[in-house]
């Protein structure tokens, strides 16, 4: 599929452009029916409106760095012990939230002199780890040499892990109509979770976060597949009859290539439908990414 080639190629240059391949990311993810997904590629963007939200590698831990002097003696670049401060405190100091667009971090590569200021207010309570008659003057915090890079690596090692799976999955011929019931099929929601932010995580699918998929189905386990589906009120009829296409899909080469069979295709595509004539009490936008991340699970793909 040309678009994830392109994307391929912006993240595997020696000059990429993570922007420009976020921005594609962005296009296919509208083109896959996977809107959901796009909170994580916005966030990159746009930067993260919910610092509480931020991905583990956004977060960096800092080193609170001070002038001291008692008026005889003065050194600079002076670690600040911080043992004496309440925990909360202490944390607020020690840890820098980068919410920032992965564009303004990139200008940040290759400047590890950057400096995050800490209020001068702050100064009497540091000093009082000091003896001798020592006051701060000034007090700032640094990050370890390299954290920015580490970042915009993380971010390009994670896209790209997520587009080389989709290139696998995605034959070369598939064309656009075929889009969106292929991203069903083939788990497009389950397979971003995991190579994006890691298997075991929780899966955010459909509009504005309203329902979620744990990861809880253990490859080829069917007992786990089932006590999902029906915490999602999937009926006993509809159970054996998922169970039936497994059986029936279990030699065919489509396993092997780690895409679904036929029986079962056709069986999401029926609980689909089912959705969207309200017979099963699921909003039709979750559906197909419910059934793929939990089948998908079950196969291990």
């Amino acid at each position: 599929m040309k678009l994830i080639d392109e994307i391929i190629e912006l993240l595997s240059s020696g000059g990429s452009d993570l922007t420009a391949a976020l921005l594609k990311t962005k296009v296919l993810l509208h083109k896959l029916g996977e809107k959901e997904l796009l909170e994580w590629v916005n966030g990159e963007l746009q930067g993260y409106k919910d610092e509480d939200n931020l991905p583990s590698y956004r977060v960096l831990d800092v080193s609170v760095r001070c002038t001291v002097s008692n008026g005889a003696y003065r050194y600079n670049n002076k670690a600040v012990p911080l043992n004496h401060l309440d925990e909360e405190i202490r944390n607020l100091l020690t840890t820098c939230n980068l919410a920032q667009s992965i564009a303004a971090i990139e200008g940040y590569v290759g400047n590890d002199d950057l400096q995050m200021t800490i209020a001068p207010e702050m100064s009497p309570l540091l000093s009082e780890a000091f003896t001798g008659g020592y006051q701060i003057e000034s007090v700032w915090g640094i990050h370890s040499a390299g954290a920015m890079t580490q970042v915009v690596t993380e971010v390009t090692s994670r896209l790209l892990d997520f587009i080389l799976e989709l290139a696998e999955k995605f034959p070369e011929d598939l064309k656009t109509d075929e889009l969106r019931t292929k991203s069903k099929e083939f788990g497009v929601s389950d397979l971003f979770n995991n190579t994006v932010f890691g298997d075991n995580t929780t899966i955010v699918v459909g509009d504005s976060n309203t329902q979620k998929v744990k990861n809880s189905v253990v490859e080829n386990d069917i007992a786990s597949l089932v006590d999902l589906l029906k915490s999602h009120n999937v009926l006993d009829a509809d159970i054996t009859e998922l169970k039936q296409a497994i059986d029936e899909d279990k030699d065919l080469i489509e396993i092997e290539a780690k895409s679904f069979g036929p029986n079962v295709s056709d069986w999401i595509g029926s609980m689909v439908s089912k959705a969207a004539s309200t017979a099963w009490d699921v909003k039709v936008g979750v559906a197909g990414s419910l059934l793929a991340t939990a089948i998908g699970k079950f196969y291990g793909f």
